[in-house]
């Protein structure tokens, strides 16, 4: 092997990324345990960053520090700003920018150095021109302050390499797809150097083409499954061109086929990423992160739900469950909010407490925080300022008052997590390296930039199977190698020009994304070391990808001819295996009749799907609403039910019949009060503190307009009383006991008595009809919430309150002489008038379903799959889509009847 002759002569090997050099290490060490050895000296294998950094710590002696990549974007951002543009005056695009100068900086240093001379970028123009100004201040920051950025480390070897005298071991190059001028330039200098030799062309090479994405994956999964199982100890490759986007995708793949017998027998990952993923998505730094901002900074709702069950704040399993259980206690009680302050959340009293040792531990947090920046505070200063090592240590104390990382056992993966949480708060703590203090807000903004640029990925299990981009899989040794996506609008891979450097420049340096041209030899170089590195690649591409047609890779083409369709062995069935066994349950566990909450809720319930009444009132389970930035539609209906029960309450201040109502001369006046007290006493202190004063004004003006529409519609009507708003009624239906309540029960010309129940979406009477009908709320009040004796039930409506239209809809003995004179012959109202026996049919489906529930009868029976599932909730307790699985739509079939 080419490696180990070049490591035993006194090589140095230098590989092209990290990744390639923990591989090429680990090959190594493979090698030797191969040939029998139990002890050996560590190889000589670097990456070329590492390389750099220790050849110039070895070399220089003019004392200037290299900077770090937050210390060096930290310094950009300062120069940025003093151009005072608007575009950087906010922190956030200030760094954004920042990170597009650094980067514009390092395309410079590698491809074109030549330009970071001040002279040589005379003619640059506006956003050209703007960085040419940043970076000659750049240049005299870093000399000012003996800095130097990492980007020119070397060019700065290459300068001083001639004067050392000192014996460099030669060198031998490993996955580099190209050699890049800088790079070029230091090994010109360095001494004797040559690039490891690519292996022979693949033996086996082939071009796939895949109905669709999915089944592209599908068959890459079982590709590397009958790899496995003809080689326990075969190493594979997959490079895909978007593994981050990818990677749920994939990872559900390799999950639904069994895993590998050999992998699972050796207790091992099937597979493993060669990159990571941002810090902030790793649990416990993401947990870190986010209790340092709630002291100071208002949180998500979601935020708080996922912290609360991430055992990060928690001293144990109990106290983790008493802080979920707030939770739910504050949704049941309606009082979600989009952002928690610390300080609101603490004084909150759903009913429940918040475990004691938690709420002492945050505000002991929350007081060191306040201690800490009264004591950093200087007069006529806004906020404290302090220096980035005592914000960095102050934020270790912090997290342990806190009680992060949690009293539970964390697996090795989560101690690694912790571990570069403690190293990318010590690299933010460096950002004190020019003297400049800094607010906790500027230092928690430094921490979240940090996360998500900070890739993690925790040590590696030397998996079977390795998934990388094409870049990253430079130096890696493998036997054989699948290539995904080779479509001809993916690969070559293409990008955008840099928005800072002159498009002439980057054309003329060959620079990344400059031209097609570049894009095209840059990938000819990769897929050439690719197919020169297994003995067997696959490409593959789908054939359609997001409804739109694809043709193959031409480099894919000329690599392995022309595509053919996926044999049929690597073909997977689109119908899902069921991974539950279905059976019959026959079961009925009556109900014990000691009341149900709900009301009309249960039965309507029952007449949807059995199990969401079972569910809702007998588990107690919810569909918790998200909270919202406003009134949501169900506060709207409260404060609207609210102020009409106030209008028909009566005298003094309310009314109580159509007379009554014709004598009001300035309806707007007669309804603001009403308004203003269904506000004042329906918003809770809660809601109110989180929306603006404006915001509720305004909510007041829209329902006073809503109202006075509305009672000028009600004027129309024949004559009427209201006999009672807001009737409270209890009954029971075969022993189950139902507590009721009618918006409004009004007494009609005739001595009928009329129904109505305020609703301000679009309703129909239509879901009262049997069979199964979607809502039983009316036709139960009708059935059995009125003493039938006292007076005869007339109708039951639907009062639609709506701005602009509008109207009633629902059932009446005679619309147009007790309730509208001017109904037209095709309303509804008329067609379909109310009758005894549409009731007496009411009431027996209603008595059948109370039966139903009483007797236990859960079955998960959706009325109308899958519309009356769309807002239900309960899929997850009820599995009903398990139940209705996908079924093939006859192109799997056709293709095999084709092959």
């Amino acid at each position: 092997m080419e490696i180990d002759a070049a490591l035993s002569s006194g090589r140095q090997v230098v590989a092209a990324s990290e990744r390639a050099a923990r591989a090429l290490t680990a090959a190594y060490h493979r090698a030797r345990r191969a040939e029998g050895l139990t002890a050996w000296p560590a190889p000589d294998i670097v990456d070329w960053d590492s390389f750099l950094r220790t050849a110039w710590n070895a070399l220089s002696t003019d004392g200037r520090m290299v900077l770090s990549a937050a210390q060096e974007q930290s310094l950009w951002a300062q120069i940025v700003a003093r151009d005072r543009q608007h575009a950087v005056l906010l922190e956030g695009p200030r760094h954004r920018v920042a990170k597009l100068a650094m980067d514009a900086h390092r395309l410079l240093c590698l491809y074109a150095p030549r330009y970071l001379g001040a002279s040589a970028r005379t003619g640059w123009q506006q956003d050209a021109g703007a960085f040419s100004r940043w970076l000659a201040a750049f240049d005299d920051a870093c000399r000012a302050q003996s800095l130097l950025s990492a980007a020119r480390l070397p060019l700065e070897l290459a300068q001083i390499l001639p004067a050392d005298p000192g014996n460099r071991p030669p060198l031998l190059l490993a996955g580099f797809d190209r050699i890049l001028p800088a790079q070029q330039a230091l090994l010109d200098v360095w001494g004797s150097y040559n690039e490891a030799a690519r292996g022979l062309a693949a033996e086996q090479v082939a071009l796939y083409e895949a109905p669709d994405e999915a089944d592209e994956l599908a068959a890459c999964v079982l590709w590397c499954k009958s790899q496995l199982d003809a080689n326990p100890a075969a190493r594979l490759l997959i490079v895909t061109l978007d593994a981050s986007k990818r990677r749920g995708e994939i990872e559900r793949a390799f999950q639904r086929f069994a895993p590998n017998e050999a992998a699972a027998e050796r207790n091992a990952p099937l597979f493993e990423f060669s990159l990571g993923v941002p810090l902030i998505r790793v649990g416990l730094a993401r947990a870190a992160y986010l209790l340092l901002r709630w002291l100071t900074h208002a949180v998500d709702e979601q935020e708080l739900d996922w912290l609360f069950s991430s055992d990060a704040v928690a001293a144990d399993a109990n106290e983790s469950h008493a802080l979920t259980a707030f939770m739910r206690h504050l949704r049941r009680r309606g009082w979600q909010r989009t952002q928690w302050p610390l300080g609101a959340f603490l004084r909150q009293q759903p009913g429940t407490q918040l475990p004691e040792a938690w709420v002492a531990r945050m505000r002991q947090t929350k007081q060191q925080l306040d201690d800490f920046t009264r004591a950093h505070t200087v007069a006529g200063r806004a906020e404290a300022a302090a220096n980035p090592i005592a914000w960095a240590e102050l934020v270790q104390d912090l997290l342990r008052t806190a009680g992060w990382p949690g009293a539970r056992q964390h697996a090795s993966g989560e101690f690694q997590a912790m571990r570069r949480w403690e190293r990318l708060v010590d690299e933010c703590a460096s950002l004190g390296f020019d003297g400049r203090p800094m607010s906790w807000r500027s230092f928690l903004a430094a921490l979240e930039r940090s996360l998500h640029e900070t890739l993690f990925a925790s040590e590696s299990h030397d998996a079977p199977i390795l998934i990388a981009g094409p870049a990253e899989s430079a130096g890696l040794a493998t036997d054989a190698i699948w290539f995904l996506g080779a479509g001809e609008d993916a690969w070559p891979a293409r990008g955008a020009t840099h928005p800072l450097l002159p498009l002439e420049l980057q054309r003329k340096a060959k620079m990344p994304h400059s031209s097609a041209q570049f894009d095209s030899d840059v990938a000819s170089a990769v897929t050439e070391r690719l197919v020169a590195s297994a003995h067997q690649i696959c490409f593959s591409y789908a054939r359609q990808s997001e409804g739109v047609e694809a043709r193959p890779s031409r480099l894919a083409i000329s690599f392995a001819g022309a595509a053919q369709r996926l044999p049929a062995e690597l073909r997977a069935s689109r119908i899902n295996e069921p991974r539950t066994v279905p059976f019959e349950d026959r079961s009925r566990i009556p109900f014990p009749l000691l009341g149900a909450g709900g009301g009309s809720g249960i039965l309507t319930a029952q007449s949807q799907c059995p199990f969401k009444a079972f569910a809702t009132a007998r588990l107690n389970a919810a569909q918790w609403d998200p909270a919202e930035p406003a009134l949501t539609a169900a506060q709207r209906g409260q404060l609207l039910h609210a102020a009409l029960h106030s209008v028909w309450s009566g005298p003094p201040d309310g009314i109580r019949s159509h007379a009554e109502l014709m004598q009001i001369t300035d309806l707007r006046a007669f309804v603001q009060p009403h308004v203003h007290s269904a506000l004042s006493n329906k918003i809770t202190a809660g809601v109110r503190e989180q929306m603006p004063r404006r915001y509720l004004l305004l909510e007041e003006t829209r329902l006073a307009d809503l109202l006075d529409e509305w009672l000028r519609f009600e004027r129309e009507r024949v004559p009427f009383e209201v006999e009672q708003t807001e009737l409270d009624s209890s009954t029971q239906i075969h022993g189950l006991a139902l507590r009721l309540r009618m918006d409004r029960v009004d007494r009609l010309n005739d001595d009928t008595r009329l129904i109505i129940d305020y609703k301000t979406g679009d309703v129909s009477p239509k879901s009262w009809a049997p069979p199964r009908p979607d809502d039983v709320q009316l036709p139960l009040y009708a059935g059995f919430g009125l003493d039938r004796e006292s007076s005869p039930l007339g109708g039951l409506v639907f009062a639609k309150v709506r701005a602009g239209r509008h109207s009633f809809a629902g059932r009446v003995t005679d619309a147009r002489s007790t309730l509208q004179h001017n109904l037209r012959a095709s309303s509804e109202l008329v067609k379909k008038p109310f009758t005894v026996e549409e009731l007496m049919d009411w009431r027996t489906y209603v008595e059948e379903m109370a039966a139903d529930f009483i007797a236990g009868h859960a079955e998960v029976d959706p009325r109308e799959y899958p519309r009356t599932c769309e807002h239900c909730g309960l899929e997850v307790l009820c599995r009903v889509r398990e139940m209705r699985p996908v079924e093939d739509d006859g192109e799997g079939a056709a293709e095999a009847d084709d092959a």
